[in-house]
C-alpha cells in the first residue's frame, strides 16, 4: 500500500506548465484529498514536509496558491498530516518518504517525456528534481 495516490488530467496533453490532478495522502488513520489541484505545487509541499520530518518537530507549510497550510507534526513516531479540516495519520515514517521520493521521480518522468514530445524544455521544478537524485 502506498500512502499517497494522484493522477494527471488527461482529457488532451498534459499542461507541463500548470499539471492539474487529483492528490490524496492515505493515512493509516484518515485521508487528504484534493481534486482538480496543482499537482506540481502539492508535491513540493510534500518534499519540503519530508525533508524536514524530526520527532517532536511541526512544521508549516503554506503553498501559496492553495487556500490552506499543511501542517506535519511528528510525535512518538506517528505522523500527523493535516491540510484545512482533512487530517491523514502515517504510523511509516520511512514509508512515507520513500512513497514522496517514488511519486515525485514518476511525475518529473511524465513531465519530461511530455516536454520531449512537445519538442519544449523542461521544467526547472528544481526543488522536486534535486529530491529525486
Amino acid at each position: 500500500m502506498s500512502y499517497l495516490k494522484w493522477n494527471l488530467d488527461r482529457e488532451e496533453e498534459i499542461d507541463v506548465v500548470d499539471p492539474t490532478g487529483d492528490f490524496y495522502i492515505i493515512g493509516d488513520e484518515g485521508e487528504i484529498a484534493e481534486k482538480f489541484t496543482n499537482i506540481d505545487v502539492f508535491f513540493e509541499v510534500l518534499v519540503e514536509g519530508a525533508k524536514n520530518i524530526r520527532i517532536g518537530k511541526s512544521v508549516v507549510i503554506d503553498p501559496l496558491i492553495e487556500p490552506n497550510e499543511f501542517h506535519f507534526d511528528y510525535q512518538d513516531r506517528i505522523l500527523q498530516i493535516t491540510y484545512g479540516r482533512q487530517q491523514a495519520t502515517i504510523l511509516d515514517r520511512n514509508k512515507f518518504i520513500e512513497d514522496v521520493h517514488q511519486a515525485v521521480t514518476e511525475l518529473l518522468e511524465i513531465l519530461d517525456r511530455q516536454s520531449a514530445k512537445e519538442q519544449q524544455p523542461k521544467r526547472s521544478l528544481v526543488k522536486l528534481r534535486e529530491y529525486s537524485i
